[in-house]
């Protein structure tokens, strides 16, 4: 290992990307090793954050500890050359090209084989185009527009490509900043170009933390966004290029304070914060002092970052970015959870491609020689050439790659679909990210045997509308309708909701809940249910506020029927039945739960409101639903009863609502309404 790092040395570092070295733009004099040593921080940190969040929750910033690296090592290099009048834009990207695209083409084609093979068709051709778009350095464009958000959308740990973002930020830094630098650098005349980049990024993340409220996906995703990490390692570059170092006594508290910054933001941020935005700004400043204390002089600090077992990780990060996550993703895919002995094998199989991708792909093309077009059409043109026309191909015929001639596997799916619809699969299940002034009237949400505008409302979230089936053979069965309106993942709930929902929904949940507000009176029945174990459990306040604004409805003379939520099947899998047909290994099997918990006592508490309420009833499908107690996700013939882990399949929901009319008639409070009775028969 130690000949291996001092060979790298003498090489030189790569620039730019995560295990990439910097000396295709500098002299071997250059070369840092402790910043591979922060390299190796940094891909550690997502690595262990992605395998299991609890070990490091704040591991994400690992991605912007690369942007600095990369913002100081791009800017540097440039600033030297263009010192020396030797700058080539050309020959810049000569090097991107060989640095970044060997490497990168080889993981998106080993994905995008796998995914058409393993994924289900819908999840493959996602991949394509996920595959499609990282080829022109956009990937993060694609997940910010296209990405899918929905309740019901597969996870985000389960989207093999999602990584990739983080390159199509920094490939589209490439593009912009050494033109900038081009325009804007004079020798040795670097003080003006410090302020105007600090204030640039000091806009960035100002920029993050203000319009997050307003698109989480552009805030995450975009270059305008995260700029302010990749110019503060330019602005670091710039005081280097003009000889600026700390005072030799500072320099070991610098480090240490840049160090404590690092490790506060992997320890104290987790997934819940809004990030990026002022948060960043840490993690941001901790790498840039590490840097530049680095380059003032050697203290214990950065002889631990030169550390070689360091190095060796540092000299790899790249390779091992580019692979840790479709490992994992595929594993989660047929499996949901990481456990530790798995976590531990992708670990260090990921470290073991990384080598292998690194001595056998990313060493040799550095070395390859040739002008511009020759190392562009050789590394780059050609084989993204060809994995573009496999991409549009797979998305040609919808994912399904060699699956597409096996008659058996299509009816096989067909099959399984049909058993295992959603409500959102139904056109009249009005569930939305965010409701629109049309929804309000559309005649397409309303259900049952009404002619104009009924006057119930049935209002919630997901789980409001996964019982739009049983409401709709209620209402059937004495010839009422409804109209329902949902909004995934927003409470039923009329004050601000900013201490409820996760800030990525908080202005749909704002918009939404203004509009049926607005429409609330023209119906003398409001049928509400929700998630409510989750929402109270995220906020002590939802309880109590919900329950206000029932209060405050049912005095003003409306009904209003609370529906219970149903129990929770901790570890079903919706999609496996469809997963198991294409996934080795996976065997799909029941999974049951027992009514109780918190999921009980707050449909417990809701029940007790509606007891001492005039104008509030309550109805709790569980009985029906668990015979002797026991919810099953499955029938006895394998057909899904759940969808997913906590609600029905579209046709389970209907099935409910017949079998309850047929049992007991329309059961209270639903038989007091006025045009919605009948008579009891039995019990459940």
């Amino acid at each position: 290992m130690k000949h291996e790092v001092l060979d790298s040395v003498a090489r030189a570092h790569d620039v730019a990307k995560p295990g990439l070295r910097a000396g295709d733009l500098g002299a071997s004099r250059d070369y840092r090793p402790d910043i591979d040593g922060l390299r190796a921080i940094a891909v550690l940190s997502v690595m262990l954050f992605h395998i299991d969040k609890r070990l490091v929750p704040g591991g994400f910033v690992g991605v912007d500890i690369f942007f600095v690296i990369s913002g100081y090592l791009i800017s540097h290099n440039i600033i030297e050359q263009l010192s020396q009048g030797r700058f080539s834009i050309l020959e810049f990207y000569r090097r991107r090209v060989k640095r970044i695209a060997p490497a990168l083409l080889l993981v998106v084609a080993a994905t995008l084989a796998v995914s058409q093979q393993v994924l289900r068709p819908v999840e493959a051709e996602r991949v394509a185009e996920s595959a499609l778009w990282s080829l022109a350095s956009l990937a993060n464009v694609y997940f910010w527009w296209f990405q899918d958000t929905g309740y019901f959308a597969a996870a985000n740990s389960e989207i093999p490509l999602l990584h990739l973002w983080s390159l199509g930020v920094e490939e589209q830094f490439y593009l912009l900043w050494p033109l900038l630098l081009l325009l804007c650098v004079r020798p040795k005349r670097y003080g003006a170009l410090v302020i105007w980049a600090g204030l640039a990024a000091l806009g960035s993340f100002m920029f993050a933390e203000y319009f997050f409220p307003q698109s989480p996906a552009f805030v995450y995703y975009m270059l305008p966004t995260r700029f302010g990490e990749l110019l503060a390692g330019a602005v670091i570059a710039l005081l280097v290029s003009s000889n600026r170092k700390l005072p030799q006594w500072l320099i070991m508290p610098a480090a240490v304070t840049g160090l404590l910054l690092l490790v506060g933001s992997l320890w104290l941020l987790s997934e819940d914060s809004v990030f990026p935005g002022w948060l960043a700004i840490p993690p941001t400043l901790g790498t840039a002092i590490l840097i530049l204390a680095g380059h003032s002089g050697r203290s214990w600090l950065t002889r631990c970052l030169a550390f070689p077992p360091m190095v060796w990780v540092g000299l790899i990060s790249y390779s091992a970015y580019l692979w840790h996550w479709p490992l994992l993703a595929f594993f989660r895919y047929g499996h949901a959870e990481v456990s530790a002995p798995v976590g531990v094998v992708a670990f260090f199989l990921t470290l073991l491609l990384a080598w292998l991708s690194y001595k056998l792909v990313e060493q040799p093309a550095r070395r390859a020689r040739g002008t511009l077009v020759q190392v562009f059409a050789r590394q780059y043109c050609v084989p993204a050439g060809c994995l573009a026309v496999l991409s549009v191909g797979a998305m040609k015929i919808d994912g399904y790659g060699l699956r597409w001639w096996s008659a058996e596997y299509h009816a096989k799916l067909e099959g399984v679909r049909e058993q295992g619809q959603s409500a959102l699969d139904a056109d009249y299940v009005c569930q939305r990210q965010r409701l629109t002034v049309a929804d309000l009237s559309s005649p397409r949400c309303i259900v049952g045997e009404h002619r104009g505008e009924p006057n119930v409302l049935l209002w919630g979230d997901s789980q409001a509308a996964h019982y739009v089936g049983m409401m709709g053979a209620f209402a059937n069965s004495v010839g009422a309708g409804f109209r329902n309106l949902e909004v995934g993942a927003c409470p039923p709930i009329l004050v601000d909701p900013k201490d409820i929902v996760d800030a990525r929904r908080l202005a749909n949940c704002r918009a939404s809940a203004e509009l049926v507000d607005s429409i609330l009176p023209r119906y003398s029945v409001v049928v509400i249910s929700a998630t409510w174990s989750d929402y109270a459990r995220q906020s002590e306040s939802f309880l109590p506020e919900f329950v206000a604004m029932v209060r405050s409805l049912a005095k003003r003379g409306q009904s209003v029927i609370l529906i219970g939520k149903v129990p929770i099947v901790v570890g079903y899998d919706a999609r496996c039945r469809e997963k198991e047909l294409s996934y080795p290994g996976l065997q799909c099997r029941n999974v049951t739960a027992s009514p109780g918990g918190e999921v009980a006592e707050v449909n417990a508490a809701l029940a007790d409101v509606a007891r001492n309420t005039a104008n509030v009833g309550y109805f709790d499908p569980t009985p029906f639903l668990c015979p002797g107690g026991v919810c099953s996700a499955l029938q006895s013939d394998g057909k899904p009863i759940y969808f997913d882990r906590s609600h029905l399949t579209l046709a389970t929901s209907w099935a409910l609502g017949n079998a309850i009319v047929a049992q007991i008639g329309v059961p209270e409070p639903f038989a007091n309404l006025a045009g919605w009775s009948s008579t009891p028969s039995a019990s459940p």
